[in-house]
């Protein structure tokens, strides 16, 4: 996880929106921006509406002293960029001050875009650190993107964090509240069990827990889970049958081989029907001086002998 040093100071917004920036014009003057904190949502308390609406309030009143611009700077981005919004060169702390307080004060979309697609890269990089075999990548990537744009709305170049190093704190806050709201989804609540209360008084279905095979049991941590479960065992009748059907071909393969009289009959009974890793045509040619197909036909020859005596001990 990405620290992002704490240097925010409650002062007067006035007084926090001129540290450092150009012409005394204030960065960011949203009134619900000056106290947000930077971190996944979740993180602080909300505030009350009355604080809402007296903190716009104080922001039309620095716009009718002159404090506050609120007209749009243009159209022309302070960098060049490509026709897909990419800027054509790195960006330095100047740029990234001025494409964050348009984005925040005026919400160019422009400017917006260009500082995502400046660190989309990075969306990638965590999302390979953070992949799982599970899950699609697009979905990581998704998210950490999500979190790249909420970046682009909270940070303050005032801090002294270049904006690469503070987007992927979000990015990760993002791609991991995903990973945990996955996990929890996947674990389904017991049907029919009550209600459970936590410390904090809230009330909640039970979840069933995940248990790994390899786990030790709670009487006996010697054995695992694993060896508890009962191995698959075959039906004996099935056994008995197919050991009979076994015992039946063979030797009516062997009877075929002794009354043709043909050794090339025995070796493709031997190392191609009988055989548990069977030799390929093309191999058994070679070994008998045929063709592949040559030594098909011996072998459809003993199959067609073959039935004609199974069906006749059947009947």
């Amino acid at each position: 996880m990405v620290s992002v040093p704490d240097t925010h100071r409650k002062e007067p917004l006035e007084n926090r929106g001129n540290r450092g920036a150009p012409g005394g014009q204030i960065f960011s003057m949203h009134p619900l921006k000056a106290e947000r904190k930077p971190g996944p949502r979740g993180q602080g308390s909300p505030l009350e509406a009355e604080e809402d609406l007296m903190r716009a309030s104080r922001v039309l009143d620095m716009v009718d002293r002159g404090e506050l611009r609120t007209d749009n700077p243009g159209e022309q981005l302070p960098i060049p960029v490509d026709a897909s919004g990419r800027p054509r060169r790195r960006l330095t702390p100047e740029d990234e001050r001025e494409l964050a307080r348009r984005v925040q004060t005026f919400g160019d979309i422009d400017a917006r875009n260009a500082m995502v697609m400046a660190n989309l890269g990075l969306v990638h990089l965590v999302a390979n650190q953070m992949r799982r075999p599970d899950l699609r990548y697009d979905d990581l990537v998704q998210e950490g993107t999500l979190g790249l744009l909420r970046a682009t709305e909270t940070f303050d170049p005032t801090r002294g964090v270049r904006f690469s190093t503070y987007c992927v704190y979000w990015i990760r806050a993002k791609i991991q509240r995903f990973l945990q709201r996955i996990d929890r989804d996947d674990i389904p609540s017991i049907a029919g069990a009550g209600m459970e209360e936590n410390d904090k008084g809230q009330r909640k279905r039970p979840r069933a827990r995940r248990l790994s095979l390899d786990g030790p049991t709670t009487n006996d941590e010697d054995r695992t889970l694993g060896d508890m479960i009962a191995l698959p065992q075959p039906d004996p009748e099935d056994n008995t049958l197919r050991t009979e059907r076994e015992r039946r071909v063979d030797k009516v393969l062997k009877e075929i081989a002794a009354e043709l009289n043909d050794p090339r009959l025995q070796v493709i009974i031997d190392r191609r029907l009988l055989s548990e890793e069977p030799h390929t045509l093309a191999e058994l040619g070679q070994l008998l001086n045929l063709s592949r197909e040559g030594a098909r036909l011996l072998e459809a020859k003993i199959l067609r002998l073959a039935r004609q005596k199974l069906v006749a001990l059947a009947a």
